[in-house]
């Protein structure tokens, strides 16, 4: 009962529409289904960490974080402002006229994204307050390792068949939008979007 618990909630963690979810779309529709695939592992694998941590030592952490509450959102607020302008000027810089080495060398550093999505899913404030609540719902205290495991594993399993779609619908979408200036368009709004969630949190 618990490991579909931990599996649902890995989906729901991964469908809510939040700074994550935007990202991984903007990274399959700018540069490709594999660095896309990567970033949807990178915030599975964050998942993970949570469930790990939430099974473990989830009270403390929920204590720690209840006490520097305001000091923690505006910290993760402002790492994400900052992504969010970086991936801005990013935007902004990106011409027409793009070239296609420049893609190649993204499209082989994948790892860097991967590490991205995962740094800034553990940072994003809607993932730290989804699993605060999650480990404050667990029905039994989990004390075996192999269990906790198994619970972190259904959490990443929820999530990242989730991520993956994420990846899969931002490719599909950019095989269908051709127009250079549409993908700019889409990429300036990915940006808008991820600094609002970093300013929503300061205020």
């Amino acid at each position: 009962m618990e490991t579909l618990k931990a599996f649902i909630f890995g989906v729901t963690l991964a469908i809510a529409v939040g700074p994550i979810a935007i990202l991984i779309i903007n990274r399959g529709l700018t540069i490709g289904l594999k660095i896309g695939l990567m970033c949807g592992l990178g915030a599975a694998l964050a998942d993970f960490t949570y469930g790990l941590v939430a099974f473990t030592i989830g009270s403390v952490l929920v204590g720690f974080l209840k006490l520097n509450a305001h000091y923690f959102e505006l910290l993760t607020s402002a790492i994400l402002l900052a992504f969010g302008l970086w991936m801005l000027h990013g935007s902004l810089k990106t011409s027409d006229g793009s070239s296609k080495s420049e893609l190649a060398a993204e499209r082989k550093n994948s790892f860097s994204y991967l590490l991205s999505t995962y740094l800034l899913t553990v940072v994003n404030p809607l993932t730290v307050v989804a699993f605060v609540g999650f480990s404050g719902q667990l029905v039994s205290p989990v004390t075996s390792v192999g269990h906790v495991f198994i619970l972190g594993l259904s959490i990443f399993t929820g999530s990242i068949v989730v991520q993956f779609a994420l990846a899969y619908f931002g490719a599909t979408l950019g095989k269908l939008l051709q127009n250079p200036q549409i993908i700019r368009f889409l990429n300036i709004g990915s940006s808008i979007c991820v600094m609002l969630f970093g300013m929503a949190g300061m205020l």
